[in-house]
């Protein structure tokens, strides 16, 4: 046989055996939908958005937003989950739908673990407990007066039954000794909406979604969960100066796709988003927001979602949450 056609079906035989050379070779020659399981506004489209223009020069494809909102983050969850396996249907998940709400949420019918595979941890957000402008309250420590003073009648916000930002008001009420009125909204853009309204009293929000109520005056921070003051609030304390200890309900961003995506595409996902994360104009956006970068390995993201099945169940078991 003559050596050029020898050498021809060799390296056809290769990848016939390892169609994911193929798949790597051409990924991605389309766009790619990038799955929001939460209404515009809020932390996960924010963080999306963003990634969706970083993340374009390095693909060489767009990324298309896709606003899935619905069951706590569960209906874009699930879309994504049934979505082909091949890179082109990416999640932009979170601790609220990829944790929290199968917890509380027994019905689902996605299990985000079982279905999803990781693609890379974006980033952990600095959460803030804000009110506002007309409450009664400036501080965390007169918030904790007034609801001891009337149980049951301080109303707080959350993104929907089952989101983090329920669960971690919720485990603060008990640390604090108080009791609080939940009210789900449909997503953080019209918590945010509904809390400026005074719908209620108490949110705890991510700080790029407070920010623009901060400064134009209509939200009033209380106590951020940063580990120390942030720099463009120094004015605003931490949850261990206000005295809660070894309690931490801050939030993070990942990037996942339909379990079975091919690992060159996964891996070529992730290099995607490494590299936006180093770009000077994300490290810029993420000093002004609050946020730590991450990156790394998909498996940052496993092990940060196995840590919080470690926690978390218990958590929710011991706090009573219902399904809505």
């Amino acid at each position: 046989m003559h050596p050029d056609r020898r050498s021809f079906i060799a390296a056809a035989a290769a990848c016939a055996l390892a169609p994911g050379a193929w798949a790597q070779a051409g990924f991605p020659d389309r766009p790619i939908r990038l799955v929001v399981p939460n209404p515009p506004g809020g932390p996960s489209d924010i963080v999306g958005r963003f990634l969706a223009d970083a993340m374009r020069t390095e693909l060489g494809q767009p990324l298309v937003i896709d606003n899935r909102p619905g069951a706590s983050g569960l209906i874009g969850t699930a879309a994504v989950a049934g979505a082909p396996a091949d890179g082109y249907t990416v999640l932009v998940t979170s601790r609220s739908n990829h944790v929290m709400a199968p917890l509380v949420q027994k019905s689902a019918q996605v299990d985000p673990v079982r279905d999803l595979a990781p693609v890379g941890l974006v980033l952990r957000a600095v959460g803030m407990f804000v009110t506002h402008a007309k409450a009664p309250f400036r501080t965390l420590k007169d918030l904790v007066a007034y609801a001891k003073a009337n149980p049951g009648k301080l109303f707080y916000g959350s993104a929907g039954i089952g989101a983090t930002n329920h669960i971690a008001v919720e485990q603060f009420a008990r640390l604090a000794g108080i009791e609080l009125t939940h009210v789900p909204y449909k997503g953080s853009g019209t918590l945010l909406t509904g809390l400026m309204a005074g719908e209620v009293s108490l949110a705890l929000l991510d700080f790029a979604s407070a920010q623009p109520g901060l400064q134009g005056g209509s939200l009033v921070p209380l106590v951020q969960t940063a580990s120390r003051r942030l720099v463009s609030l120094p004015q605003v304390p931490t949850l261990l100066e206000a005295g809660y200890r070894n309690y931490d309900p801050s939030f993070w961003i990942g990037l996942a796709v339909p379990k079975g995506t091919p690992a060159p595409v996964v891996a070529r996902l992730n290099k995607a988003l490494n590299v936006a994360l180093a770009e000077t104009q994300m490290k810029a956006r993420a000093q002004v927001n609050g946020w730590e970068l991450a990156g790394g390995t998909p498996a940052v993201l496993g092990e940060t979602i196995a840590q919080d099945l470690r926690e978390y169940p218990a958590l929710v078991k011991q706090l009573e949450i219902k399904p809505g």
